[in-house]
C-alpha cells in the first residue's frame, strides 16, 4: 500500500492482438514480483488471462496505418474516451503503452497532461520510419523499453531513458510438445509436406492478403497435390472470416487452428507465406524459409516507400540481419502467381533453403540475452513510488516467493557502461 492507503496501480494500453500478448507477458511478470500492484487497462483476452482488469476491449478493432484508423475513427474515439474515464478514476502511478503508435502516441500526450509517467514497451517505430519525430516523442516517455539494440541506441542518443530489454520471442519461440501429435490434433497428416499461411492478425491485413495467399496455395497444390496447409489464427474472432475465405478459394486440406502458445505445428512447415509483422520473427527463429508480403493503400505505399522508411526491408528478420534473407513483396506483385513462383523455388531448391536457414540460425543472439520479460518487469517496477514498491515486494517476500524471483539489471547498450536501474 502507498502512504494514503491505495494499492500501487499500473495501467496497460494495447490496441492489437500482438500488443495484447506482449502486455499480458509483462503484466504476468509484474504480478509475480509485486502481487499487491493493481493492473488494469485497455486490451484483450491475453491481458485478461494474465490478471489485468480490462476496462475497455480494444483488440477487436485492430488496424494498421493512419488510413486504417480513419475507417474506425468513431469507434476508436468512443473506446478511447471510455478508457480515459476508467483510467482517470483509477489514478494509476504508471502507464505502459504497448506498440500501436497510432493509438498510443495520442494516449501518451493525454497521460502527460495528467502527469502520469509513461513507459513505452515496443515504442513508436522511429527506427523504421520518421526519425524526425524523435524530438516530439522522447519527452512523452519516462522510460523506453526497447526490443532491439539499434532502436535502443537511437532513443538513448535522443535523450530518452532507454533500457534495451530484448525481444520476448527470443525466449518464447521453441517447441515444447510433440509436433506429430499437434498435427494430428488439427487433422493434418505428419507424413505430407506442410505450408503455413499467415495473412495477418488484423482484419484489414486479412482482406488484403488472404486472397493472394490462398490463390498461391491453390497453384502450389495443383503442382503438388500432396501439399497441405496450416492457417494459425492470431485470434478466434478471425475464424469465421478466414473459414469463409478458405471455402471460397477452393484450396483443399487447410487446417485453421488457434494454439497461440504452441509452435509445434508451425515448426513442421517447409515454408511460410506470411504478412510482415511479429510472425516473421517467429518463423525465422524456428528456422523456416518464408515469403514475407505486405499490401497497403496506394497513398500509404508512396508515403512509406519514398518519404518515411529508414530501412530497406519490411520483414524484421531481414532488417535485423541487414540483408534480404527471406524474400519480400511489398505492395507490388502481391498476387497469387508471384507468390506461388517464389514459394515453389523455396520448396524445391535445397541449396537456397540451406543458405536461408544458416543465416536465420544467427538471429536469436540479436534479440538480447535470455530473460527478456523479467528484465522488462524490473524496469517497470523500478519506476513505481519507492514506498509502494517496497510494500509490494515485502508482500512477495513474506509469501516465500522472493528467493525464486530474478532481479537482474538491465542490459547495457553496446559501448555504454553497465548501469543499475535507478533506485537500485
Amino acid at each position: 500500500m502507498t502512504s494514503n492507503g491505495r494499492c500501487p496501480t499500473i495501467c496497460f494500453v494495447a490496441a492489437d492482438v500482438s500488443g495484447d500478448q506482449n502486455a499480458a507477458r509483462l503484466a504476468a511478470a509484474i504480478r509475480e514480483r509485486a502481487p499487491e500492484v493493481r493492473l488494469l487497462g485497455a486490451g484483450g483476452a491475453a491481458m485478461r488471462a494474465a490478471g489485468v482488469e480490462v476496462v475497455v476491449e480494444t483488440t477487436d478493432l485492430s488496424f494498421i496505418g493512419v488510413l486504417g484508423s480513419l475507417r474506425l475513427l468513431r469507434q476508436l474515439i468512443g473506446r478511447f474516451r471510455r478508457a480515459q474515464r476508467s483510467i482517470a478514476a483509477a489514478r494509476p502511478d504508471l502507464v505502459v503503452l504497448v506498440d500501436a503508435e497510432t493509438v498510443n502516441l495520442p494516449a501518451a500526450m493525454w497521460f502527460r497532461r495528467k502527469r502520469v509517467p509513461v513507459v513505452f514497451f515496443f515504442p513508436p517505430q522511429v527506427w523504421f520510419w520518421g526519425r524526425w519525430r524523435l524530438p516530439a516523442i522522447v519527452p512523452l516517455a519516462r522510460r523506453v523499453l526497447s526490443a532491439f539494440r539499434d532502436e535502443a541506441k537511437l532513443f538513448a542518443a535522443a535523450g530518452a531513458d532507454t533500457v534495451w530489454v530484448g525481444h520476448p520471442l527470443r525466449d518464447l519461440t521453441h517447441v515444447a510438445e510433440s509436433p506429430k501429435a499437434a498435427l494430428q490434433s488439427i487433422g493434418l497428416d505428419p507424413s505430407r509436406p506442410l505450408i503455413a499461411l499467415m495473412p495477418g492478425s488484423r482484419r484489414n491485413e486479412i482482406r488484403a492478403l488472404a486472397a493472394p495467399m490462398l490463390g498461391a496455395a491453390r497453384l502450389l497444390q495443383q503442382r503438388d497435390p500432396t501439399l497441405q496447409f496450416a492457417l494459425p489464427l492470431a485470434s478466434e474472432v478471425l475464424r469465421d472470416e478466414l473459414e469463409h475465405r478458405v471455402r471460397e478459394s477452393g484450396v483443399q486440406n487447410v487446417a485453421i487452428y488457434h494454439h497461440p502458445k504452441s509452435y509445434a505445428v508451425l515448426s513442421q512447415a517447409r515454408l511460410v507465406l506470411q504478412c510482415s509483422g511479429t510472425a516473421t520473427l517467429e518463423a525465422a527463429l524456428l528456422g523456416l524459409p518464408a515469403v514475407i508480403v505486405y499490401r497497403c493503400h496506394p497513398v500509404e505505399y508512396v508515403v512509406a516507400r519514398h518519404l518515411l522508411l529508414a530501412v530497406p526491408f519490411i520483414g524484421m528478420p531481414n532488417i535485423l540481419l541487414g540483408e534480404m534473407v527471406q524474400p519480400e513483396f511489398f505492395h507490388k506483385n502481391v498476387d497469387a502467381e508471384h507468390l506461388a513462383k517464389e514459394a515453389w523455388s523455396l520448396l524445391t531448391d535445397p541449396r537456397r533453403r540451406s543458405g536461408i536457414q544458416s543465416r536465420l540460425a544467427t538471429l536469436r543472439e540479436l534479440l538480447g540475452p535470455a530473460g527478456v520479460v523479467p528484465r522488462a518487469a524490473e524496469a517497470v517496477l523500478d519506476l513505481l513510488p519507492q514506498a509502494a514498491l517496497a510494500s509490494s515486494r515485502a508482500a512477495v517476500s513474506s509469501s516465500g516467493l522472493a528467493a525464486n524471483l530474478p532481479h537482474g539489471p538491465s542490459v547495457p547498450l553496446p559501448g555504454a557502461p553497465a548501469r543499475a536501474l535507478p533506485g537500485q
